[in-house]
C-alpha cells in the first residue's frame, strides 16, 4: 500500500520542479505595421524575429534573436545578426536595417521595440 502512495509524492515532486523550468522561456511579438514590432524575450533560447533585418527581404524572416542575459533595470546582452550587442532601458542598437530599442529590462528578460524604414 505505501508503494503507490511513494510513487504519487514522487511523480507529484516531479511535475513540481519540471513546471518552473518549462516557464522560463517565453517570447512573443506583435507587429503593428510592417515596419514596427513589440517584442517580449524572456529565457535565452533563440527566437525567430518578426521581420528581416534588412528591408529589402520582405516581411517573411529567417533571422534569429536571442537574449543572452539580462539584470533588473541594469543591461541586457541580446544576440542578433550574428553580433552581441548590449543594451540599458531606453537604448537602442542597429541591425542592418533595423534599430532595436530596449524599453524594458529585467532579470533575464527584455521588452523591445524594433523599426525599420
Amino acid at each position: 500500500m505505501r508503494r503507490p502512495v511513494r510513487a504519487l509524492v514522487s511523480a507529484a515532486a516531479l511535475t513540481a520542479l519540471a513546471v518552473p523550468l518549462g516557464a522560463c522561456d517565453r517570447w512573443s511579438s506583435k507587429c503593428d505595421t510592417d515596419n514596427t514590432c513589440k517584442i517580449l524575450i524572456q529565457g535565452d533560447q533563440f527566437h525567430d524575429f518578426p521581420r528581416p533585418y534588412d528591408k529589402d527581404h520582405g516581411l517573411k524572416s529567417a533571422d534569429r534573436i536571442r537574449l543572452v542575459s539580462a539584470t533588473q533595470g541594469g543591461e541586457a546582452l541580446i544576440q542578433a545578426g550574428g553580433v552581441e550587442s548590449t543594451c540599458t532601458q531606453g537604448s537602442s542598437f542597429q541591425i542592418v536595417d533595423t534599430t532595436i530599442t530596449c524599453d524594458v529590462v529585467g532579470d533575464d528578460k527584455v521588452e523591445l521595440t524594433t523599426t525599420r524604414p
